[in-house]
């Protein structure tokens, strides 16, 4: 089986997670925000998984966090987590 490390995937850059008009989003902080320009809306998911990704050792603990909490499919909440952690890696946070 594919145990994906995540430790390394702490966040690169410094974000803040704040509550914009009802949607959770990502905003850059500190150094982060001279360089980062924009934002990055999250589901409800993706808070979970960006909050509690410095917790977990591996992709697949964190898919059964997400399991439990949301009573989703073993399938559809590691879909839901590798999409969030690939799209993270892509925009360079992690």
């Amino acid at each position: 089986p594919d145990h994906k490390t995540v430790k390394n995937l702490l966040a690169k850059k410094e974000f803040t997670v704040r509550d914009l008009y009802g949607e959770d989003v990502l905003v850059p902080v500190g150094e982060t925000a001279k360089s980062f320009k924009g934002i990055i809306k999250m589901n409800n998911i993706g808070r979970f998984i960006w909050e509690n990704l410095e917790k977990v050792e591996t992709e697949d603990e964190i898919v059964s966090m997400v399991v439990d909490k949301y009573a989703l499919e073993l399938t559809q909440a590691k879909n839901d987590v590798d999409d969030f952690i690939k799209y993270l890696k892509n925009v360079d946070i992690i």
